[in-house]
């Protein structure tokens, strides 16, 4: 490991009342959560397999809770201050490795990691793979087709750019890509951009996002070579 980077909160004290509400939710609901997981797995042990009805409905319930638990630790990571714990990372081998899993999650679309070869940065590894899986995950639920996960060495560091082949976004929400809360997605929180840009910026880069000039929508980030010790964000 080497140097860590830390927000801070000096400048903003009122920023205490959030990130305690934040915890407490996250307590609270954490043992809700978990007796949910606890009662189906019981009841999925003891249900007969022709009950497929009952079965699918606790499948639904755990995937909800699932969903529940996400959203509470996104909340929880966009509020509270966050520390980075770099170390050198093949962002390469990262972005391969969360593309799999994509591929697990949406087999009717190609998605596919493009690279050159090893793509080595400082980075914090936790932090970097929840930036490349919100990229992916927004990517593929705009796609028709295909997600491309493209990886590459600049000047500047490791540039992640995640490209699908949807319809975009609309002129109207451009500006609010990176605005916390707010989705054009039923059901969403619109966290998720929002945590790209906090976690990228930490690691002292950026964030950008938009549609494409022949169709479709790109947001990239980039990991810089050189780091500075100690990002605010």
């Amino acid at each position: 490991m080497t140097d860590a980077a830390r927000t801070t909160d000096a400048a903003d004290p009122g920023r205490g009342f959030p990130e305690g509400l934040a915890r407490t939710l996250r307590h609270e609901l954490g043992d809700f959560l978990q007796k949910v997981y606890a009662s189906v797995a019981i009841l999925q042990a003891r249900l007969p397999a022709e009950m497929t009805v009952e079965r699918e409905v606790l499948t639904r319930l755990k995937a909800g809770a699932e969903g529940c638990k996400r959203l509470v630790d996104a909340v929880q990571d966009f509020l509270s201050p966050v520390t980075l714990s770099t170390e050198t990372v093949d962002l390469a081998e990262v972005a391969r490795n969360l593309t799999a899993v994509a591929r697990g999650r949406h087999p009717k679309l190609e998605i596919v990691a493009e690279a050159d070869g090893p793509a080595s940065a400082p980075a914090d590894l936790r932090r970097a793979a929840q930036v490349g899986e919100a990229l992916l995950a927004n990517a593929c639920e705009a796609a028709d087709k295909r997600v491309t996960f493209r990886i590459r060495r600049t000047p500047a560091g490791v540039e992640w750019a995640v490209t699908d082949d949807g319809p975009g976004v609309a002129a109207e929400s451009a500006g609010r890509l990176f605005t916390p809360f707010s989705s054009t997605k039923a059901g969403h929180v619109g966290l998720g951009l929002s945590l790209v840009q906090k976690f990228t910026a930490l690691h002292g880069g950026h964030a950008q996002a938009g549609n494409l000039p022949g169709g479709g929508f790109r947001a990239t980030v980039i990991f810089p070579a050189n780091p500075p010790k100690r990002a605010v964000f």
